[in-house]
């Protein structure tokens, strides 16, 4: 009943689409000119009773949702960090939702479960990760790090999965810097650590959390009756794509005996380049990491991944049954994450994988780079302009001399042609583009400069 005549037809008749807007992603607005109102008078309807034949239905997708979508792909889209899905990635996306697998269980899913198994392999092997590592594919950053937080605390904590907060003898105290991602505070409160027992600690000059600062913390809260858990690094603010000294974050994880998080799902991606690395030094140390692949490897979302030194951790934290963690028993999904019914991200990180190579996905990071470096520098000398960070990943921000409100102008000034973004560093308004769309290239970061310019001239 729920087949449809000429299928093979309809999926034609949308791939049309699909191509045709994937030729003509960069050309044209990037934002959408309608404005909420509109876009709900347009799409909203009262619920379907009767159906309508599929040519019908494909055709209001093409004149109502496409033109009504954000060109997240465009070469002109420096805003947050969703990068521009590579081709190779949507293949693989296609293929996923075509054979519909849910690999909770092996019998589910076989060969996407043994793909994201070696997938998991992959993105560990670039950490130079152990043999006993492993982890699960989730949606992204958010529940990458509530699921890691959730292993660590059952690491920490043996036992308190079962017996629940209550059993801790001394309130645990968790650590990160105060330009940290709000999925940080928002997974201490689902967890039950209690947000006022995360401690924000303050950045440097370039937006790295202070070490010694975060020590003292840490002798105050021990002093005090408190435990010392757990640090969570940043490889990447969601601002300034700042990475903390990870290297020295280890080092004083070591010493005080507290798991180490690293957040990397934006910067994380950034381990296949040398400066990558060097930047990212030490995070081989940390005892999980959060990478997204939907962010700087270029696949659609969802694909974030969390990544366990040691996997008996996630076993250990979210295993369905009794059973002991046995390192030889084959991986059931089920067992490492929350989730039970799950879709396949895997699928679609082997096509772009396979497809692309890491080499080719190294270069393309790599460029994006030196496109932010490129418009930092470039930014350099425009009059009644001023520049709040260095990059280290590919974020820049800047600021008018005007503050928000020459801020906002510029960013109407220029919303048909590029889309960038509002955003607040070191209690600043200010503008900030991000190179991490693999189409963007030189002569873009010299159009919006020459853009930046007419505006200072004409306001």
């Amino acid at each position: 009943m729920l087949e449809l005549e000429k299928m093979d037809l309809h999926i034609d008749s949308l791939m049309e689409l699909i191509k045709k807007y994937q030729s003509e992603i960069s050309s044209g607005r990037v934002l959408p000119e309608a404005s909420r109102s509109e876009m709900e008078r347009i799409i909203f309807e009262e619920m379907p009773t009767a159906g309508k034949a599929p040519e019908a239905v494909i055709g209001e997708f093409a004149e109502k949702i496409i033109p009504n979508s954000t060109k997240v792909g465009s070469a002109r889209f420096l805003s947050w960090i969703i990068t521009s899905p590579s081709q190779a990635g949507i293949l693989g996306e296609m293929a996923n939702i075509g054979l519909s697998q849910a690999p909770f269980l092996f019998k589910a899913g076989p060969a996407a479960t043994v793909i994201e198994d070696m997938a998991i392999g992959w993105i560990s092997s670039l950490f130079d990760f152990p043999k006993e590592s492993g982890g699960i594919l989730v949606s992204g950053g958010s529940v990458s790090t509530l699921t890691a937080l959730g292993a660590a605390r059952e690491a920490m904590f043996p036992g308190i999965t079962e017996n629940g907060m209550h059993s801790i003898e001394k309130p645990p105290v968790l650590y990160t810097s105060k330009k940290a991602h709000a999925s940080i505070d928002k997974a201490v409160g689902a967890l039950g650590f209690g947000k006022k027992m995360l401690r924000k600690i303050a950045v440097d000059a370039e937006y790295r959390i202070d070490a010694n600062e975060l020590e003292e913390s840490i002798l105050k809260d021990i002093q005090e009756g408190l435990r010392p858990f757990c640090i969570i690094a940043q490889a990447g603010t969601s601002v300034a794509g700042a990475v903390d000294d990870i290297q020295k974050l280890s080092e004083i994880a070591k010493k005080y005996s507290l798991w180490l998080h690293v957040d990397g799902a934006y910067g994380g991606g950034a381990i296949i380049t040398a400066k990558g690395r060097e930047l990212l030094r030490g995070i081989q140390e940390a005892d999980s990491i959060s990478v997204d692949p939907h962010k700087w490897l270029f696949i659609p979302p969802e694909a974030g991944c969390v990544l366990l030194r040691n996997k008996k951790h996630l076993y250990n934290a979210y295993r369905m049954g009794q059973d002991e963690y046995n390192p030889d028993t084959p991986v059931e999904f089920v067992n490492y994450g929350i989730q039970s019914t799950r879709m396949s991200r895997a699928i679609k990180i082997w096509f772009a994988f396979k497809i692309y190579g890491i080499n080719t996905l190294s270069a393309t990071i790599e460029k994006n780079m030196e496109l932010a470096k490129a418009f930092y520098e470039g930014l350099e000398g425009v009059k009644g302009l001023y520049r709040l960070n260095n990059p280290m990943t590919s974020a820049v921000c800047f600021s008018f001399e005007g503050g928000q409100e020459e801020n906002e102008s510029f960013l109407r000034y220029i919303e048909d042609k590029f889309f960038v973004s509002p955003a607040v560093l070191g209690g600043k308004h200010c503008i900030r583009a991000c190179f991490s769309n693999y189409r963007t290239k030189v002569e873009h970061v010299e159009e919006l400069l020459e853009l930046v310019r007419k505006f200072k001239g004409i306001y």
